[in-house]
């Protein structure tokens, strides 16, 4: 029997495809944050509030159109899921170029993220039916690694193309990437379970719904899981749109945006990297997350320190800081994944994801407002130092539920395959 290990899932030649087409795809979408971003902060002067409504706009989308729209993504055809909506953000990123106001752009970003909100669950369920659950914590890895490794180079490559030529170029490539992900998608067959082709007829769309958000309650470890990554997600988002205003008040320039944010991808393809040779997560990946808390929130008060000038450091100081956030990110990302995964039946893959996906970016949309609120009366800074305090907290609170429930206590770690 061959070794398993990180690279096991890329031995077969439909998940190497899968993953160059998952690979250009999540490229693009580091391409399109970070041009908008650059776009409207630095280009258009707009401030804090045009910031907020920009995250809100490009997460609402997976709030009020995906969790209804992945009932018929479980029923379709994976591969022409993804095909169809690779085409549809091509062109819809070009009209990014058609919009006179920011109003208009605003509308534009919300069409495509309702595309991108049918991609996410059909490559989840993609996942699941090309990879061997033996391999399923690897094939997380790498997703993560995709991701982590794109965060890199994409906000670089696009904000070096912004500097040296023009949005308008940029956009234009990334246009292309995603219609350079079809590609490998050409190449091979998604299997789809057999209870897709034996739905019954009189199933009714609101009972498949229902399915999906009962599957998910159902499952202790995946809903707490989900939970702490969603509180994750509130503290991020209520900083994240400032960033960039961070790096004004620390007196850099766009590379320096950049970079900073190509730094925590950097320290996240590294800790996705080593957690995927590791295994005492997945015995105790809520356990992993709680611990991840800790060390994020002890950057992200040290920024709000900074950007409220009340300490110095040099640029390398801050992008150390940047990678080590990273790398402990995948503490809190990698082990909600794996059980979200591993717990969730295939044919239900796509509903169920497409839901928690709706509970974590309503938190992500409640929060850009309320950090752009703080931000305004109490100054960047304050902002990054409170979510800082509630990663903390949250950590706190994460072990004190572990504790109080047993959840990764040989009795209450419970497994969705072994109750069939």
């Amino acid at each position: 029997m061959k070794a398993n290990h990180l690279l096991s899932p890329l031995r077969e030649s439909s998940y190497r495809s899968f993953f160059s087409a998952q690979l250009l795809s999540d490229l693009g979408n580091w391409f399109d944050f970070t041009i908008l971003t650059v776009l409207i902060a630095y280009q258009w002067g707009l401030k804090e509030e045009a910031m907020a409504a920009f995250i809100i706009t490009y997460g609402l989308p997976w709030v009020i159109i995906g969790p209804f729209a992945s009932v018929f993504v479980d029923r379709l055809p994976k591969k022409m899921v993804l095909i169809t909506t690779l085409i549809l953000r091509s062109l819809l990123i070009l009209s990014y170029l058609l919009a006179p106001t920011f109003i208009a752009l605003l509308f534009l970003v919300f069409l495509k993220g309702t595309v991108a909100s049918l991609f996410d669950p059909a490559k989840q369920a993609s996942i699941r039916a090309l990879v061997s659950e033996r391999h399923l914590s690897q094939a997380v890895t790498l997703t993560q690694i995709s991701s982590n490794t794109t965060k890199i180079i994409g906000p670089s490559l696009s904000g070096l193309l912004v500097h040296s030529f023009s949005v308008s170029t940029a956009l234009k490539i990334e246009s292309a990437l995603f219609l350079l992900a079809i590609l490998p998608l050409l190449t091979f067959r998604i299997p789809e379970f057999s209870s897709h082709h034996q739905l019954k007829e009189k199933a009714s769309y609101m009972n498949e719904l229902r399915a999906g958000f009962r599957q998910l309650r159902q499952s202790t470890l995946v809903l707490t899981a989900l939970i702490a990554s969603s509180i994750s997600l509130f503290i991020v988002f209520l900083y994240d749109g400032l960033l960039v205003f961070v790096s004004k008040e620390l007196q850099f320039d766009e590379s320096f945006f950049g970079l900073l944010i190509s730094s925590v991808g950097l320290g996240s393809v590294v800790g996705a990297l080593a957690l995927g040779h590791l295994r005492f997560w997945q015995q105790k990946p809520i356990t992993t997350m709680a611990v991840s808390f800790l060390g994020i929130g002890s950057f992200i008060i040290l920024l709000g320190l900074g950007a409220s000038n009340l300490i110095t450091l040099h640029a390398y100081i801050w992008f150390i800081g940047a990678f080590l956030c990273g790398a402990i990110s995948c503490g809190e990302h990698l082990p909600y994944a794996y059980l979200l995964q591993r717990d969730t039946p295939a044919d239900k893959m796509a509903r169920v994801s497409s839901v928690a996906q709706s509970i974590q970016i309503t938190m992500m949309l409640l929060a850009p407002s309320i950090g752009a609120i703080l931000a305004k009366h109490l100054g960047v800074g304050t902002v990054f130092m409170i979510a800082g305090c509630l990663c903390f907290l949250t950590s706190i609170g994460v072990w004190s539920f572990l504790k109080t429930k047993k959840l990764e206590s040989p009795a209450g770690n419970v497994n969705f395959h072994e109750t069939m």
